[in-house]
């Protein structure tokens, strides 16, 4: 799975310890938008997994 988000390397790997989910996740530089860094995440693992850590990533953005 790929996604492009302004979350800053470092709290998605808290948000993957804290999601406790088994994936890997390779993070590098995107294309600015409107002068804010983007990030390209490649998420790779169990479909279970991944959407583990997409939960806790979308609470996690939510305020949750």
């Amino acid at each position: 799975m790929r996604i492009i988000t302004s979350i800053p390397p470092e709290d998605l790997e808290i948000i993957l310890k804290k999601s406790n989910a088994s994936v890997r996740l390779e993070i590098r530089e995107a294309e600015p938008f409107h002068g804010m860094p983007r990030y390209e995440v490649i998420i790779e693992g169990d479909k279970k997994e991944i959407e583990k850590f997409m939960e806790k990533l979308r609470l996690a953005r939510a305020g949750g």
